[in-house]
Protein backbone atom coordinates (compact mmCIF):
# COMPACT_ATOMS: atom_id res chain seq x y z
CA UNK A 1 0.00 0.00 0.00
CA UNK A 2 1.75 3.50 -1.02
CA UNK A 3 2.72 5.86 1.82
CA UNK A 4 1.78 8.81 2.64
CA UNK A 5 3.48 12.26 2.56
CA UNK A 6 3.14 12.04 6.28
CA UNK A 7 4.84 8.63 6.82
CA UNK A 8 7.44 9.26 4.51
CA UNK A 9 8.41 12.50 6.03
CA UNK A 10 8.10 10.66 9.67
CA UNK A 11 10.56 7.35 8.13
CA UNK A 12 12.89 10.05 6.94
CA UNK A 13 13.50 11.50 9.75
CA UNK A 14 13.53 8.00 11.75
CA UNK A 15 16.33 7.10 8.96
CA UNK A 16 18.50 10.12 10.39
CA UNK A 17 17.41 10.31 14.05
CA UNK A 18 16.09 13.99 13.76
CA UNK A 19 12.78 13.47 14.73
CA UNK A 20 12.37 17.26 15.24
CA UNK A 21 12.76 18.11 11.71
CA UNK A 22 9.02 17.59 10.06
CA UNK A 23 8.34 20.50 9.34
CA UNK A 24 11.54 20.97 7.51
CA UNK A 25 11.23 17.61 5.56
CA UNK A 26 7.29 18.56 4.66
CA UNK A 27 9.13 21.91 3.36
CA UNK A 28 11.70 19.80 1.30
CA UNK A 29 9.13 16.96 0.18
CA UNK A 30 7.16 19.72 -1.90
CA UNK A 31 10.57 21.03 -3.29
CA UNK A 32 11.40 17.85 -4.62
CA UNK A 33 7.94 16.85 -6.02
CA UNK A 34 8.10 20.46 -7.66
CA UNK A 35 11.62 19.76 -9.43
CA UNK A 36 10.28 16.45 -10.84
CA UNK A 37 7.44 18.21 -12.30
CA UNK A 38 9.36 20.76 -14.08
CA UNK A 39 11.86 18.72 -15.12
CA UNK A 40 10.32 15.69 -16.61
CA UNK A 41 7.11 14.95 -18.59
CA UNK A 42 5.54 12.29 -16.12
CA UNK A 43 1.88 11.10 -17.78
CA UNK A 44 0.51 11.12 -14.54
CA UNK A 45 0.49 14.98 -14.71
CA UNK A 46 -0.63 15.43 -18.19
CA UNK A 47 -3.58 17.29 -18.87
CA UNK A 48 -6.26 18.14 -21.45
CA UNK A 49 -7.32 21.42 -22.29
CA UNK A 50 -10.26 21.85 -25.00
CA UNK A 51 -11.40 25.13 -26.09
CA UNK A 52 -12.42 27.05 -29.32
CA UNK A 53 -9.70 29.29 -31.49
CA UNK A 54 -10.26 32.74 -30.10
CA UNK A 55 -10.38 35.56 -33.37
CA UNK A 56 -10.65 38.57 -31.20
CA UNK A 57 -7.35 40.34 -32.28
CA UNK A 58 -5.06 42.69 -29.66
CA UNK A 59 -2.37 45.31 -30.17
CA UNK A 60 0.88 43.61 -29.52
CA UNK A 61 3.69 45.34 -29.97
CA UNK A 62 1.76 47.70 -32.94
CA UNK A 63 0.93 44.36 -34.67
CA UNK A 64 -2.96 43.12 -34.56
CA UNK A 65 -2.80 39.05 -32.86
CA UNK A 66 -5.03 37.08 -31.05
CA UNK A 67 -4.40 35.09 -27.58
CA UNK A 68 -6.31 33.74 -24.73
CA UNK A 69 -5.45 32.84 -21.30
CA UNK A 70 -4.09 29.40 -20.33
CA UNK A 71 -4.64 27.20 -17.02
CA UNK A 72 -3.12 28.44 -13.83
CA UNK A 73 -1.39 25.22 -13.59
CA UNK A 74 0.37 25.18 -17.16
CA UNK A 75 3.93 24.12 -17.22
CA UNK A 76 4.21 23.47 -20.87
CA UNK A 77 2.59 21.93 -24.19
CA UNK A 78 3.47 17.83 -24.39
CA UNK A 79 5.16 17.50 -28.49
CA UNK A 80 2.82 17.16 -31.07
CA UNK A 81 -0.49 17.85 -28.74
CA UNK A 82 -1.66 21.26 -29.54
CA UNK A 83 -4.43 21.13 -32.49
CA UNK A 84 -7.06 22.08 -33.71
CA UNK A 85 -10.10 20.62 -36.19
CA UNK A 86 -11.68 22.01 -39.64
CA UNK A 87 -14.87 19.23 -40.94
CA UNK A 88 -13.12 16.61 -38.10
CA UNK A 89 -9.33 16.99 -39.75
CA UNK A 90 -7.03 17.89 -36.86
CA UNK A 91 -3.80 20.02 -37.20
CA UNK A 92 -0.74 20.28 -35.35
CA UNK A 93 0.10 23.77 -34.34
CA UNK A 94 4.30 24.26 -33.77
CA UNK A 95 5.53 25.56 -30.97
CA UNK A 96 8.11 28.65 -31.11
CA UNK A 97 9.45 30.52 -29.04
CA UNK A 98 7.84 34.79 -28.11
CA UNK A 99 10.98 36.08 -29.74
CA UNK A 100 10.13 33.93 -32.98
CA UNK A 101 6.64 34.87 -32.70
CA UNK A 102 7.66 38.63 -32.67
CA UNK A 103 9.24 38.89 -35.58
CA UNK A 104 5.87 36.97 -37.58
CA UNK A 105 3.59 39.34 -39.90
CA UNK A 106 0.52 40.42 -38.24
CA UNK A 107 -0.87 42.83 -40.19
CA UNK A 108 -4.64 44.08 -39.03
CA UNK A 109 -6.71 42.18 -40.74
CA UNK A 110 -4.68 38.99 -41.76
CA UNK A 111 -6.16 35.90 -41.00
CA UNK A 112 -5.82 32.23 -41.63
CA UNK A 113 -5.51 28.52 -40.57
CA UNK A 114 -3.03 29.64 -37.78
CA UNK A 115 0.18 27.17 -38.10
CA UNK A 116 2.11 28.21 -34.53
CA UNK A 117 1.69 28.82 -31.08
CA UNK A 118 3.26 30.49 -28.56
CA UNK A 119 3.47 30.82 -24.92
CA UNK A 120 4.12 33.56 -22.39
CA UNK A 121 4.97 32.38 -18.81
CA UNK A 122 5.58 35.59 -17.09
CA UNK A 123 1.69 36.63 -17.33
CA UNK A 124 -0.62 35.18 -14.77
CA UNK A 125 -2.25 33.07 -15.76
CA UNK A 126 0.21 32.19 -18.86
CA UNK A 127 -1.10 33.22 -22.22
CA UNK A 128 -1.13 31.60 -25.72
CA UNK A 129 -0.73 33.69 -28.83
CA UNK A 130 -1.64 31.89 -32.40
CA UNK A 131 -0.40 32.98 -35.68
CA UNK A 132 -1.60 33.48 -38.53
CA UNK A 133 -4.81 34.27 -36.65
CA UNK A 134 -7.67 32.47 -36.95
CA UNK A 135 -9.94 32.73 -39.87
CA UNK A 136 -12.60 30.95 -37.45
CA UNK A 137 -13.34 29.61 -33.70
CA UNK A 138 -12.34 26.25 -34.30
CA UNK A 139 -12.33 23.35 -31.68
CA UNK A 140 -9.09 22.79 -30.32
CA UNK A 141 -7.06 20.74 -27.73
CA UNK A 142 -3.66 21.17 -26.12
CA UNK A 143 -2.77 18.43 -23.51
CA UNK A 144 -0.04 20.37 -21.21
CA UNK A 145 2.18 19.27 -18.66
CA UNK A 146 0.83 20.82 -15.09
CA UNK A 147 2.55 21.95 -12.22
CA UNK A 148 0.67 20.15 -9.27
CA UNK A 149 -0.17 22.02 -6.05
CA UNK A 150 2.24 21.73 -2.68
CA UNK A 151 0.91 19.10 -0.44
CA UNK A 152 -0.67 20.61 2.47
CA UNK A 153 -2.93 18.12 3.76
CA UNK A 154 -0.20 15.16 4.14
CA UNK A 155 -2.70 12.46 5.08
CA UNK A 156 -2.34 11.94 1.25
CA UNK A 157 -0.37 9.83 -1.23
CA UNK A 158 1.89 12.00 -2.99
CA UNK A 159 1.60 11.94 -6.84
CA UNK A 160 5.12 10.83 -8.21
CA UNK A 161 4.67 6.97 -8.04
CA UNK A 162 8.08 5.83 -7.04
CA UNK A 163 8.21 5.85 -3.06
CA UNK A 164 11.20 4.62 -2.90
CA UNK A 165 13.26 7.52 -4.48
CA UNK A 166 11.29 10.47 -2.80
CA UNK A 167 12.40 8.46 0.29
CA UNK A 168 15.82 8.47 -0.14
CA UNK A 169 15.93 11.90 -1.63
CA UNK A 170 14.28 13.20 1.16
CA UNK A 171 16.55 10.93 3.53
CA UNK A 172 18.94 12.60 1.72
CA UNK A 173 18.04 16.59 1.48
CA UNK A 174 17.71 16.44 5.03
CA UNK A 175 20.91 15.18 5.83
CA UNK A 176 22.38 17.85 4.47
CA UNK A 177 21.22 20.25 6.60
CA UNK A 178 21.50 17.99 9.46
CA UNK A 179 25.30 17.74 8.42
CA UNK A 180 25.53 14.32 8.10
CA UNK A 181 28.06 12.38 5.72
CA UNK A 182 25.52 9.84 4.84
CA UNK A 183 24.33 12.83 2.29
CA UNK A 184 26.34 11.82 -0.55
CA UNK A 185 25.57 8.01 -0.41
CA UNK A 186 21.85 8.92 -0.14
CA UNK A 187 21.95 11.70 -3.53
CA UNK A 188 24.72 9.68 -5.35
CA UNK A 189 24.15 8.99 -9.19
CA UNK A 190 27.18 6.52 -8.91
CA UNK A 191 25.72 3.16 -9.37
CA UNK A 192 29.26 1.45 -8.65
CA UNK A 193 29.66 2.99 -5.38
CA UNK A 194 26.19 3.79 -4.19
CA UNK A 195 23.72 1.46 -6.15
CA UNK A 196 20.62 2.77 -3.56
CA UNK A 197 21.34 6.22 -3.92
CA UNK A 198 18.46 8.27 -5.33
CA UNK A 199 19.89 9.76 -8.52
CA UNK A 200 20.60 5.50 -9.36
CA UNK A 201 16.72 4.60 -8.02
CA UNK A 202 15.47 8.23 -10.18
CA UNK A 203 17.47 6.74 -13.62
CA UNK A 204 16.30 3.23 -13.74
CA UNK A 205 12.93 5.17 -13.06
CA UNK A 206 13.22 7.04 -16.04
CA UNK A 207 14.44 4.25 -18.10
CA UNK A 208 11.63 2.41 -18.23
CA UNK A 209 9.23 5.25 -17.60
CA UNK A 210 8.89 5.83 -21.62
CA UNK A 211 10.19 2.74 -23.02
CA UNK A 212 8.30 2.02 -26.15
CA UNK A 213 10.80 -1.27 -27.32
CA UNK A 214 6.62 -2.58 -28.16
CA UNK A 215 6.03 -0.06 -30.88
CA UNK A 216 7.94 2.03 -33.68
CA UNK A 217 9.41 5.34 -33.60
CA UNK A 218 9.14 7.99 -35.95
CA UNK A 219 11.79 10.98 -36.36
CA UNK A 220 10.64 14.33 -36.14
CA UNK A 221 11.18 17.02 -38.35
CA UNK A 222 10.67 20.82 -37.87
CA UNK A 223 7.48 21.08 -40.20
CA UNK A 224 9.11 24.84 -40.14
CA UNK A 225 11.95 23.46 -42.51
CA UNK A 226 10.77 20.33 -44.05
CA UNK A 227 7.49 19.60 -46.50
CA UNK A 228 6.15 21.59 -49.20
CA UNK A 229 3.22 23.10 -46.79
CA UNK A 230 1.95 26.48 -47.33
CA UNK A 231 3.30 27.77 -44.26
CA UNK A 232 6.52 27.87 -45.24
CA UNK A 233 6.05 30.70 -47.97
CA UNK A 234 8.06 34.07 -47.25
CA UNK A 235 5.32 36.35 -45.13
CA UNK A 236 5.18 38.13 -48.23
CA UNK A 237 3.97 34.97 -49.95
CA UNK A 238 1.42 33.93 -47.77
CA UNK A 239 0.39 37.69 -47.20
CA UNK A 240 -0.44 37.94 -51.17
CA UNK A 241 -2.56 35.02 -51.01
CA UNK A 242 -4.58 36.18 -48.57
CA UNK A 243 -5.47 39.64 -50.37
CA UNK A 244 -5.61 38.05 -53.96
CA UNK A 245 -7.83 35.00 -52.87
CA UNK A 246 -10.78 37.13 -52.57
CA UNK A 247 -10.42 38.36 -55.77
CA UNK A 248 -10.10 35.23 -57.26
CA UNK A 249 -13.59 33.74 -56.09
CA UNK A 250 -15.35 37.04 -56.88
CA UNK A 251 -16.33 35.94 -60.20
CA UNK A 252 -14.59 34.97 -64.18
CA UNK A 253 -14.16 38.84 -64.72
CA UNK A 254 -11.45 38.97 -61.83
CA UNK A 255 -9.88 35.46 -63.14
CA UNK A 256 -9.93 37.61 -66.58
CA UNK A 257 -8.18 40.73 -65.49
CA UNK A 258 -6.00 38.41 -63.32
CA UNK A 259 -4.88 36.44 -66.40
CA UNK A 260 -3.78 39.63 -68.23
CA UNK A 261 -1.73 40.59 -65.41
CA UNK A 262 2.07 39.69 -65.85
CA UNK A 263 3.55 36.69 -63.49
CA UNK A 264 5.71 39.02 -61.85
CA UNK A 265 3.07 41.38 -60.51
CA UNK A 266 1.50 38.33 -59.28
CA UNK A 267 3.99 36.53 -57.55
CA UNK A 268 6.76 38.93 -56.92
CA UNK A 269 7.87 38.95 -53.15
Amino acid sequence: MPLTAAQIVTQACQNLNVPGFTAQAQNLLNVILQELAQAYDFDVLRATLQFNLPTNAISYGGAQIVSMALPADYLRARPNECFYYINGVPYVLIPVDLDEFDRLVATPGLSNFPTVFATDMSTTPPTAYFWMPPSGSYPAVIRYQKQPADITNFATVPWFPNQNYLLTRLSGEIAKITDDERHEALLSYDEDRYPGGAGVVLRRYLKMKDDRENRSQRVMLDRRNFGAAFDRLRNTKQIGWTILLPWILAGDSMLHLLGRMPAWMLFNG
